[in-house]
């Protein structure tokens, strides 16, 4: 495994200088305007990939703009991330992507955006105050939500966004954010700010993508948008006493199917992914932690698992390609729970001698269907509860004691 992978992942060896570039912070500007009122930005921001030591923030644009992050431990701002990697003041017509780094693990950091239009005379606009917290791999414990299966659904988003807990650590977004990815104007709203949401009102995000997520002629933009830890859309992560391995399980059909038209390359996505897990699987973050959880969107089990029949409009129901190359090491991890979404259907399946882990799912895409997964480790147990959020009723619980 690279260097990077291990460091930005899990977070317990260091972390690399690289893109922060922070410095102390230059006096702001006296004319400056909100940037929501201006309309520079197509939307409001988001916060991905929360790690020990960094975060990203992602800023849609109507308009080229220049901009930059002012940040600190209180909301006086100590610091600024004005330069990139390759030496420019981030810029971009469409999305600034900003990664903060050399961050302190399990802290707090207040933050907001500056942004400047590139062309004209226009006034520097600033957004509002928010404050995000980074990771900690040593807390006593930790607290995540899982939503899964959103498909765009701006009532479903708004009513799962409605039940955040400013408590928890980060919210792991498990796939199918969008339908397809055919039309490019689409992309801030489908993963950024979605209709009458403020994502960044609330905790970092966590992705997997889904099969919806990879699938459109420009499903390749996604990343325009959103960050993952490592860079690659697979990665390990330790939050509190609980590890995580994230799995990228590609496509619900074959890369050969004639609907993805030559642009499906997924298989040997999940045959990289393999020999990843092989090492990862070794690092003492992950093998000392109490609890050991994995997250993708196709679920590795199912009730019925038959072979589709692509040619009937048929498509996996579980990713028996993944599992195929993913099941020996999991279990050798130690692997308690696979959670995913990709059904529709809330479901619970405990785990066998064969399969030791369980699976869980989360539901649909409508709110009389829809789940959150929260989650809660400490010392005495792991507790996973998929809730209804039309009626707050918990549809499946499953709880795990501590590893020894």
């Amino acid at each position: 495994m690279q260097r990077r992978q291990f460091i930005t992942s899990i977070g317990t060896i260091g972390t690399l200088a690289a893109a922060g570039l922070a410095k102390p912070l230059a006096a702001a500007s006296a004319d400056a305007a909100s940037a929501e009122s201006t309309g520079l930005l197509n939307g409001t921001p988001a916060v991905f990939a929360p790690t020990p030591s960094s975060l990203t923030i992602t800023l849609p644009l109507r308009e080229a703009a220049l901009a930059w992050i002012d940040y600190g431990e209180t909301p006086k701002f100590q610091f600024t991330a004005a330069s990139d990697e390759w030496g420019f003041v981030p810029h971009d017509d469409k999305v600034a992507k900003i990664r903060l780094t050399g961050l302190k693990p399990g802290t707090r950091y207040h933050w907001r955006a500056t942004l400047k239009p590139l062309k004209g005379q226009g006034k520097q606009i600033r957004t509002r105050v928010y404050s995000h917290k980074t990771l900690s791999p040593k807390a006593a414990e930790t607290r995540f939500s899982v939503w899964n299966d959103t498909h765009d659904q701006a009532a479903t988003i708004q009513k799962l966004h409605s039940l955040r807990r400013d408590e928890d650590d980060f919210l792991l977004w498990n796939g199918d954010l969008s339908n397809n990815v055919n039309d490019a104007s689409r992309l801030p709203g489908i993963y950024v700010s979605p209709k009458g949401v403020d994502l960044a009102e609330g905790p970092p995000i966590l992705l997997t993508r889904g099969n919806h997520d990879v699938r459109g002629i420009w499903a390749n933009k996604m990343t325009d948008y959103v960050d993952f830890p490592t860079g690659r859309p697979f990665y390990a992560f330790r939050s509190g006493p609980m590890a995580a391995i994230t799995l990228d399980t590609g496509e619900d059909k074959p890369d050969s199917h004639p609907s993805f038209k030559g642009v499906a390359a997924f298989e040997p996505l999940i045959r990289e992914q393999a020999h990843w897990l092989e090492r990862v699987i070794q690092h003492p973050a992950l093998r000392s932690a109490p609890y050991r959880v994995v997250f993708c969107h196709i679920p590795l089990r199912w009730t019925d698992e038959v072979q589709a029949n692509y040619d009937n409009k048929e498509w996996d129901h579980v990713s028996l390609r993944g599992r195929a190359v993913w099941h020996d090491s999991l279990v050798r991890w130690g692997a308690q729970v696979i959670v995913s979404g990709h059904n529709h259907r809330a479901t619970l399946i405990p785990a066998t001698k064969k399969f030791p882990y369980a699976q869980l799912l989360g539901g649909g895409r409508g709110i009389s269907n829809a789940t959150i997964i929260r989650g809660h480790a400490d010392a005495k147990q792991l507790r996973l509860a998929a809730t209804m959020i039309h009626d707050g009723s918990i549809a499946h619980e499953i709880s795990f004691n501590p590893l020894a």
